[in-house]
């Protein structure tokens, strides 16, 4: 997928390239074009306006013939008639038929030649009037890119026709042909341009956004597809772990009944009253372990097709937290050296006291459970910036900054091989965190390696 990205990339620039290329073959044609009609447009007006009195004479102008090419078209009046010449030159017929008349119309002509080589001697203000009409053509063609006219004289003498050719054509790019202006001294006008991007990003503009756009579009689905084959890959480890863990959760309470039956069946255990609860307190405390751990699944799936309400009352935090530290002073099996600081002048806060107990029950749980012993356990609750902060704090074995962003995931836990000293599914983080977006706030951890972990629970406005 990479590389297919990669060769549309290139092709799509070879293609902007070649469009690019053209954009400048087409610039360079229309500022030629521009400055050769512009040229003429001068000298057409200058004739007009010198032979507008001469006798006979009506009107000079240009056009187009079939081609595109222009032609001269001088238009007089000939009794009640007009005719028009132009092209070829005409037959011998109508030169005997109109021979004054043909006599006058070359009269014209050489008049005009002469007008146009020799009295075109104040170029400055030719050249005033020409960066005029110059101007105008190429605002006609949408060509707005800053230029200057430049003047050349040139001699002609020792040069070949072919090389006479080749240095009026040769030019840059940005630069016009050089086209005569006045034939009387050979000075010749040349437009030179800065460059041409505007005009081409101007005429590449929709090719340009499309181009971007789809290949925006590609990348982005690109990346959303990976992203998605990478999570889908993640979930399939953390499946794997969970069915890991699940699969030797289960096993335990079920082993340790089946040896406690077994040894009430086979060590004549009935005989022996003492021996006999003994292991039937075993099996009763296995089973209601067994039992707890397939209604924490069952919850769990029923929590991911309906999403449960809260019910937020006035709770006394102090008295939660209390109660909360008391029961594991009770049960734990590791010995606890507990620390709670309370800086809430009043302890009565906002939430909803069941599922707010549980979470932080949660956390002081994972605190004890990866914590070696003693357990030093630190709790904080203040209210800072009309905020409640809950800070849970141990002296654990850490979180690796690499698994910190994905401890709050479902069934996610810190891999740890095959060992399976700490029990659990890793359900208790994402039903921490689920817990405290829903009362508006945010979880966040604090945690290095043996040198244990830091929770902060957020819950503005409580």
């Amino acid at each position: 997928m990479c590389i297919c990205i990669l060769g549309i990339f290139l092709f799509q620039a070879y293609w902007l390239y070649n469009s690019y290329r053209i954009r400048q073959e087409q610039f360079s044609k229309e500022i030629n074009e521009s400055l050769r009609q512009a040229v003429f447009s001068k000298q057409f007006t200058d004739v007009n306006r010198r032979f507008s009195g001469f006798p006979g004479y009506n009107h000079f102008y240009r056009d187009k013939d079939s081609s595109g090419r222009m032609k001269v078209l001088i238009e007089r009046r000939i009794g009640r008639g007009t005719i028009i010449r132009n092209g070829p030159s005409p037959s011998l017929d109508s030169l005997r038929r109109e021979a004054p008349s043909r006599i006058y119309v070359d009269t014209l002509a050489r008049q005009i030649s002469e007008f146009l080589i020799t009295n075109n001697h104040n170029d400055s203000a030719n050249l005033v009037k020409l960066d005029s009409i110059f101007r105008t053509e190429l605002h006609s063609r949408q060509i707005a890119t800053p230029y200057h006219l430049d003047t050349f004289h040139m001699d002609f003498s020792g040069y070949e026709r072919e090389s006479f050719r080749d240095s009026i054509r040769k030019r840059d790019r940005r630069q016009t042909s050089k086209i005569p202006f006045n034939p009387a001294s050979n000075l010749f006008v040349q437009a030179s341009f800065e460059s041409p991007l505007q005009f081409i990003l101007q005429k590449m503009m929709w090719t340009l956004l499309s181009s971007v756009i789809l290949l925006v579009l590609t990348i982005l689905c690109f990346m959303y597809m990976l992203r998605t084959i990478l999570k889908q890959k993640r979930l399939s480890e953390v499946k794997n772990d969970f069915i890991n863990n699940m699969t030797h959760e289960l096993k335990t309470p079920i082993a340790t009944v089946s040896a406690a039956v077994e040894a009430l069946q086979n060590f004549n255990a009935l005989n022996d009253q003492r021996k006999t609860q003994t292991y039937l307190d075993i099996s009763k405390n296995e089973l209601q372990r067994l039992s707890d751990l397939v209604e924490k699944v069952l919850h769990i799936a029923a929590e991911e097709k309906e999403d449960f309400e809260l019910f937020r009352e006035d709770v006394d935090l102090n008295e939660v937290v209390d109660n909360i530290l008391t029961n594991h002073q009770l049960k734990a099996t590791k010995q606890l050296q507990l620390r709670y600081d309370n800086k809430i002048p009043d302890t009565t806060v906002f939430v909803d006291r069941t599922h707010l107990a549980n979470a932080i029950n949660n956390l002081v749980d994972n605190a004890i459970k990866y914590s070696g012993d003693p357990v030093q356990l630190y709790i904080q609750t203040s209210i800072e910036d009309r905020q409640l902060k809950i800070r849970v704090k141990d002296n654990g074995i850490g979180i690796p900054r690499t698994y910190q962003e994905n401890i709050f995931d479902k069934f996610f836990r810190v891999p740890t091989g095959n060992l399976h000293n700490v029990k659990g599914f890793g359900l208790g983080l994402s039903y921490v965190k689920k817990i405290v977006e829903m009362h508006g706030g945010t979880i966040r951890v604090h945690s290095e390696p043996e040198k244990g972990a830091e929770f902060i629970i957020i819950i503005p406005a409580a």
